[in-house]
Parts: C-alpha cells; structure tokens; sequence
C-alpha cells in the first residue's frame, strides 16, 4: 500500500502540478455510470500546512484513484480517467461451460477412462428456492420480485411492512423444509422374487403414446437389470445400464424388450414403452396360458411347461440366458396348437384328464372333417423324456440307494 501511495504522489510530479491544486478531470459519463462518478472525486489538499487527517484522506483518494482508473495525460492540467473492472474466468465463461469444469465432463483424465468407479457429479440448481431481489428488509424491486408494470404504469421501488415480511420468510423456510424432506425421504419399492434383485419388480402401466392413446390395463415387470461396458477411443470405459423388461395385459397380449441408457430410470422407461410395439398375442384356455404340456429347445436353453390347476409350471435346464430365456418363452407360447387345431390336424378327438373327473377323459375337441378309425401312429406321439429328478421325487427318493454302500478293502 505504501508503494501505491508513493505512486499516486508522484504523478502529480510528474503532471507539474502543486501540491495543493486541485486536480480537474474529465471523466466519461457513458463509460460508466453516475454512482462511479461520485466515487471518484478527489478531496482537496491546502498545502504541507494541512491537517494529517486530510492529508491520509487524500493520499487514500489518489490510491483509489489509481486502482479504479487508467491515467492518459493530456496536458499539464488535464487528465483522462476511464473506469476499468478487472475479468476473471468467472465472468468471462458461460454457466455450461463453468458446470462443465465442475463437474469434470471434459479433460484428458475422462477421455482416458481416470476415476470410473467414482460415483458421478449431477449437475445442481443453484438458484433453487432463490428470488432475485428478495432480502431481509423486504424491498420491491420492480422486474426483479415484483412486475414490472401494474395497471399501465411502471413501478416504484417499495418496500413491505414487517407483517408481510415475516410472513414471506416464513413460506419461504418452510418450503426449503419440505424440500429437506422429500430429500431425505427413501422409497421404498415394491418386492420381486426376492429382496436383493429387480427381478418381478412392478413399474406399472407404459407412457402414453404420441397419438394420446394409453395402456392402463398393461403392467411392466423387470426381468433383468445388468451394468454393461463399453470401450472407446476417446472417453475409455463408459458404463450404461441393460433393462430387460415384460409388459402383458393378462388377456393374452404380451410382449418384451430391452432399454439401455447411462441412468437407471432412463433405461426402465425405454424399455416397457419400447415393450408395447413389440406385443404378441398368445391365445388363452380357461385363464390359462398354454392348452397343453410343451417341451422346446432355444439355442442351448430347454424348456419344459406344463399346465398346473392354476395356470403353468416351468423347468429350465441348460443355459439360462435371460434374454435367450424369454424369447424361447415367447417363441413357445406363440407357436403353440390349440385343441381345434389339434384335432383338425390328427382328425382325432382331443381328451384331457382331469383331477376333478378322476380317470374319466373329457373331450375338449372333436374334428371338423373326416374321424380317423386307425389309431395315431407311434412316430406322431410326442416323446416326452423324463428327468431323473422327477423320478426321484416321485417315488419319495430323496438320495441314492447307493451312496451308503462301502466297497470292501482287497
């Protein structure tokens, strides 16, 4: 500060000007407004003779001056000030490019894949629950927290009563409270097939469609969440999220797809909207999903269904790809015979056997066209393998009969 001081007290020598004459300077008024023009006026000094209060006074005017000015000497008895603020990097970017270097979007450490199991930075909302213009004492600031015109004419700047002021801080903390809440506040959501994975998990009814039509009568159900990776050149390691979702209707619409995204609710809404163009009708026999037992092989997943008094039993053996899972499902119920169409197709009456009925067969569909007298040939009979677990839980065997048996020593 002591250098400054010197400074400012030197230019005066070099202006050749006295001591204690008044500096005049001609100020531009369009450069910067009336306010600044106040500020920079000089105090007066009346010589060596003057008091050391005006004299501190003065040499912390010609500082100021010199800190909020750039000096053009004119003449000898003119000067040219002209108002300068200094720039930082805060005001010369924009706000997306300053939330860019905070939330490290961009860089060589990102395009090399640096910190991909840091959790990632969300860009906030800083001015949330902020009004331009509000403060503690309640000032109205035409365009700011009040409009601008009213009835015609503009607004003065007021200010309100300490009734109205209280009232509005009030509002104002417990919005931010409730904001805390909601915040803080887990939901909790529905349970699957168990309680550690999304699987079953219900997302309910798909948007509505561009058209305005809607599908409330589907539900969503998850399959499959899974993080998948992918590698590239410039941003290394991304990770996105893999959604295998189901969405049916209970009266024989149904129909799945898959959603990928970087976030976890954007791929759970990809999904179950991107499921409804994909549907499939599966005819249907008294609530039941299949007509009869069917047996298929999907690539390298075997499938055996069977029909339950409820609906349907499922066992799977071999891989058990999800997705390969669910499109031998959808393969097998889509591809599957009716009982009319079975009938017409063996020209055979179409039996099935009954808990309630007993060993008495019902006929659930007859021929159309000619009744075949030969019976169906061997080669035509579906031949359904059984599983050795099967037999062993139909005959109560719960281990072998050999496991206890201890070979003799030789």
């Amino acid at each position: 500060m002591a250098a400054a001081v010197r400074a400012s007290g030197r230019l005066s020598g070099l202006c050749g000007l006295p001591a204690g004459h008044l500096w005049s300077r001609q100020l531009h008024l369009n450069t910067f407004p009336t306010a600044s023009f106040l500020a920079l006026k000089t105090v007066p000094s009346k010589g060596p003779f003057s008091s050391p209060r005006t004299r501190d006074n003065c040499h912390f005017t010609r500082l100021a001056c010199a800190l909020q000015t750039q000096w053009c000497i004119s003449s000898p008895s003119n000067l040219m000030g002209q108002q300068y603020r200094p720039y930082s990097f805060f005001t010369k970017l924009t706000a997306d490019e300053l939330w860019k270097g905070a939330l490290a979007e961009t860089g060589s450490g990102a395009r090399k894949g640096r910190g991909k199991r840091t959790k990632k930075k969300r860009r906030k909302d800083l001015n949330r629950g902020q009004i331009i213009g509000e403060g503690r004492h309640g000032f109205l600031w035409p365009g700011l927290n009040v409009p601008l015109m009213k009835d015609g004419t503009v607004q003065m700047i007021a200010q309100r009563s300490s009734e109205e002021q209280k009232k509005v801080e009030a509002d104002l903390v417990q919005q931010r409270e409730e904001w805390d809440q909601k915040r803080k506040m887990k939901v909790k959501r529905e349970r699957g097939w168990s309680g550690n994975t999304w699987g079953g998990v219900s997302l309910g009814p798909p948007d509505p469609g561009p058209s305005g039509e809607t599908y409330d009568d589907f539900d969503t159900r998850i399959l499959e969440v899974r993080n998948v990776f992918n590698m590239t050149a410039k941003e290394g390691r991304k990770k996105s999220v893999r959604v295998l979702v189901a969405v049916g209707n209970g009266r024989g619409a149904a129909g799945f797809a898959i959603g990928k995204a970087t976030e976890r609710v954007d791929a759970f809404r990809k999904a179950k909207n991107r499921a409804v163009h994909y549907l499939h009708y599966i005819e249907r026999y008294e609530d039941h999903t299949i007509f009869h037992d069917i047996s298929l092989t999907f690539k390298r997943t075997h499938i055996k269904m069977k029909k339950q008094p409820r609906d349907m039993y499922a066992k799977v053996s071999g891989s058990t790809n999800m997705l390969n899972l669910t499109r031998g499902v959808f393969h097998g119920l889509s591809r599957q015979e009716t009982h009319q169409q079975l009938a017409d197709k063996k020209s055979l009456h179409v039996v099935e056997f009954r808990e309630e009925c007993g060993p008495l067969p019902i006929v659930v569909a007859s021929p159309q066209g000619v009744l075949r007298k030969d019976p169906e040939p061997e080669d035509e009979v579906s031949d359904i393998k059984l599983d050795w677990e099967e037999v062993r839980a139909a005959q109560g065997m719960k281990r072998c009969v050999w496991s206890g048996l201890k070979r003799a020593a030789t």
